[in-house]
């Protein structure tokens, strides 16, 4: 996955490995990089594509690989389906 593509993530298998390693979603989100709400829109399906880059930071912190935790989609950031 690129770095300017977006990816969809895969919210239950983030928030199993949130849950099993007892970690806390504030503290997911401070070390990702990211505000709390943020993390939280994420899992609850609220916001549906997010960039590459922001995931993989994700998946370090839950010492995962990008695959495991994210699909890739054909769109990329800061593209558009303009006419």
């Amino acid at each position: 996955m690129e770095s300017g593509s977006l990816c969809q993530l895969r919210t239950e298998v983030v928030k199993a490995s949130i849950r099993s390693k007892d970690l806390k979603l504030w503290w997911v989100a401070e070390f990702s990089g990211m505000h709390k709400t943020t993390l939280r829109r994420w899992l609850s399906g609220r916001v549906a594509l997010v960039t590459t880059l922001r995931a993989k930071r994700l998946a370090t912190i839950l010492d995962m690989p990008l695959s495991m935790i994210a699909v890739p989609t054909a769109r990329r950031v800061g593209v558009t389906n303009a006419s």
